[in-house]
């Protein structure tokens, strides 16, 4: 089956990883800015440094998704009109959006700014991903714990572009939605705070005190493997997969490299 060659997306959390992303041949981006993404200490972009980021990718003929994947309180409402009418304006491609109100928002607010959901919105099945869709969603990225014959099935069964991640760090709960950090630190992970305490060394022990699984365990014992499909790709590529997504707007531009 001859297919488009898929799009490569590469994490830019600051203007030197974007550059990196760019130089390195990525065919888009996805970055944050100053509110409402949830890697708070990326580095991310300022209002200005949005639109020179764009201004530059553009000028490469390639395109720039920002994060608005923050699952927002009440009073973290307030502007996010405003700013999804800036990110229009600036000429973003498309906003990561997991949160089904702030979905609705820029649909009423920004009707022509394309909305991709982000992995945040657990999209586990076939019949979350058209349920996107109908909403007006025109890409949907898959959740980072199927399998390829999931992803397959998903493919087949619906009609929307998928995006999946390809390389980096998996996280210990569902796509991300994790507690942890919030329980120890105050820092919330579904708005754009996570301290990151799954990649932590800890010792399982029993009401004693005693270590339960020994030292071959080791210690990190929250954290799983990174994600490495590289070995897989013509298989993903065979199921129709429009953009291969690389983690780490954290990580450092050698990373991106």
């Amino acid at each position: 089956m001859n297919r488009e060659k898929p799009e490569l997306l590469a994490p830019a959390g600051d203007q030197e990883k974007l550059e990196m992303a760019l130089l390195y041949g990525a065919d888009a981006v996805y970055l944050g800015g100053p509110a409402y993404g949830l890697r708070s200490s990326s580095g991310n972009f300022s209002r200005d440094g949005l639109r020179a980021a764009i201004a530059l990718t553009h000028g490469q003929r390639k395109k720039v998704y920002v994060t608005v994947n923050v699952y927002p309180h009440n009073e973290e409402l307030a502007g996010l009109s405003e700013y999804l009418q800036y990110l229009a304006e600036i000429g973003a491609d498309a906003v990561l959006i997991s949160d089904l109100g702030v979905f609705s928002l820029a649909r009423e607010t920004v009707p022509s700014l394309p909305i991709h959901i982000s992995t945040q919105a657990n999209n586990t099945n076939w019949a979350t991903v058209n349920a996107w869709q109908k909403l007006g969603a025109e890409r949907v990225v898959l959740a980072r714990e199927l399998s390829c014959a999931e992803i397959a099935e998903i493919r087949a069964r619906s009609t929307v572009e998928l995006e999946m991640f390809v390389h980096g760090a998996m996280c210990i709960s569902y796509s991300g939605r994790c507690l942890l950090s919030s329980y120890f630190t105050g820092r919330d992970a579904n708005r754009g705070a996570c301290a990151q305490p799954c990649r932590l060394p800890y010792t399982l022990v029993d009401e004693t005190g005693a270590d339960v699984l020994g030292k071959d365990a080791g210690q990190f014992l929250l954290s799983p493997k990174d994600l490495k499909t590289i070995e897989l790709l013509p298989e993903l590529l065979e199921s129709g997969i429009a953009s291969l997504k690389i983690e780490g707007r954290m990580k450092r531009p050698e990373y991106v490299a």
